[in-house]
């Protein structure tokens, strides 16, 4: 199958492997050369324009990051989105964590041949490299059926129900995921206040039923900056603002927030973990 996937960042980089590992035909695009550059398997092809990597592909798979997609899709003054380049009878899959009126407004759109399904995925980049995403499937079932062979090469696809469903459940989803997150920075900012040591607290935290997150926090290998956990944050309030209060997700954004900007925008996911995102008083404790 002719496959285009758009965006190699953090994640497009582990996950255009497994479609080549799949036999397929891939070209990938990214407006950023440098992700491009980090792409050496000679059987990818690097495509020199959006409109070439996507023009001719059956299925295209966009990965990017939730205020890049509109106008990756529908286009920005001077520049051509997705949606002018697809061709008849193509599926687009959107993986990104989003508000599902972004979704909506895609399908709306979207030319009437073209199919479209909205695909967030649960996992980082770890989860990505090994092939063990979980894939939300939001859409008519029977296309979601058509791919799901190529989509279960990331790991494992479930089927959510009809469009935007995979967004919404993917905002459901990262309710207690960014809960976890703020709650883990919390958890180390009081073993300062008690002067605790780091590595014993996770120690004993990996004891318990909150392991998985503590084992995704302490990944060397994710270059995830926490700053898009805190841009996830902002997407998931901006979505749900005119439907329901969620304070727990607001004082998460607020820690993070201010451990990213503690770090001078430079913090790394793992460094919930360490001093780096410890608050001032306590950073060379």
């Amino acid at each position: 199958m002719k496959i285009a996937f758009i965006g190699i960042g953090d994640m497009g980089l582990e996950m255009v492997p497994h479609l080549v590992k799949g036999q397929h035909d891939v070209i990938i695009w990214d407006r950023n050369s440098e992700n491009l550059a980090k792409i050496i398997d000679p059987e990818i092809k690097i495509a020199k324009s959006l409109a070439e990597a996507v023009e001719n592909a059956e299925l295209v798979i966009t990965s990017v990051m939730a205020v890049d997609v509109d106008d990756l899709h529908l286009g920005v003054e001077g520049n051509q989105g997705i949606i002018e380049h697809l061709k008849s009878g193509s599926t687009l899959v959107v993986t990104s964590t989003l508000n599902p009126e972004k979704i909506f407004a895609i399908r709306d759109a979207l030319p009437a041949e073209v199919n479209l399904l909205d695909v967030p995925v649960i996992g980082g980049v770890k989860y990505a490299r090994e092939a063990k995403l979980t894939l939300l499937a939001g859409g008519d079932r029977d296309v979601v059926e058509r791919f799901t062979p190529v989509l279960n090469l990331f790991g494992t696809t479930k089927y959510v129900g009809k469009l935007g469903d995979g967004a919404k459940l993917k905002l459901i989803t990262n309710v207690s995921i960014m809960a976890a997150e703020a709650g883990l920075r919390e958890t180390l900012d009081l073993a300062d206040q008690y002067e605790i040591d780091y590595g014993l607290v996770l120690e004993l935290i990996q004891m318990g039923p909150l392991k998985p997150v503590i084992v995704r926090a302490l990944d060397e290998t994710n270059p995830r900056p926490l700053e898009k956990s805190v841009d996830d944050m902002d997407e998931l309030l901006t979505a749900t603002e005119p439907l329901i209060d969620l304070p727990m997700v607001e004082a998460a954004r607020t820690r993070l927030r201010k451990a990213v900007d503690d770090a001078g925008g430079t913090a790394k996911f793992i460094d919930i973990t360490n001093k780096v995102t410890a608050l001032p008083r306590f950073k060379n404790r």
